[in-house]
């Protein structure tokens, strides 16, 4: 039991380092290649990606702060202190919540705008379908929020055991 708590804890906090270390890069307008691909590399779109970064390395800092309260959690598991764990899991539980808006936040933010003409249902009905859409997000930024949410489930799955 104390090997797993100690095995969590250590990817506990690798993870919030790497995170922090992306959130920065991210925000400088390094490595953006990990999140537009091609488009970063060409210098296609260079303001739109460099808003991508900004905007990823909210949700990176969000977490970062998910995976110091699971840190801290499983700290106070091993320490066996039923108060700092109590209070570092309703932490946690706030930052997974905020990790799921911040999440929310990018992909909307992300959103292109919709076109204010076309009052005819078909018309309004095939821009909702449009704006609802991912095929305006690089498939670098998909893959990135999908290798980031499977390192936060790996992470907490192992936490749990």
């Amino acid at each position: 039991m104390e090997g797993t708590l100690v095995a969590a804890l250590a990817a506990s906090l690798a993870s919030m380092a790497a995170f922090a270390l992306l959130a920065v890069m991210f925000r400088r307008g390094s490595w953006l290649f990990l999140l537009a691909g091609r488009a970063a590399r060409e210098g296609a779109d260079e303001q739109g990606v460099r808003a991508l970064g900004k905007r990823m390395a909210v949700v990176l800092v969000v977490g970062s702060a998910l995976m110091a309260t699971l840190a801290a959690y499983l700290g106070a598991e091993i320490a066996r202190d039923a108060a700092v764990a109590s209070v570092a899991a309703m932490a946690n539980n706030a930052a997974f919540l905020a990790l799921i808006a911040s999440l929310i936040w990018f992909f909307v933010v992300q959103r292109p705008a919709r076109p204010s003409g076309g009052d005819a249902p078909a018309g309004r009905m095939a821009a909702r379908v449009r704006a609802a859409s991912l095929a305006h997000l690089h498939l670098a930024t998909i893959l990135f929020v999908i290798a980031l949410i499977g390192v936060i489930a790996a992470v907490g799955v192992l936490a749990a055991l």
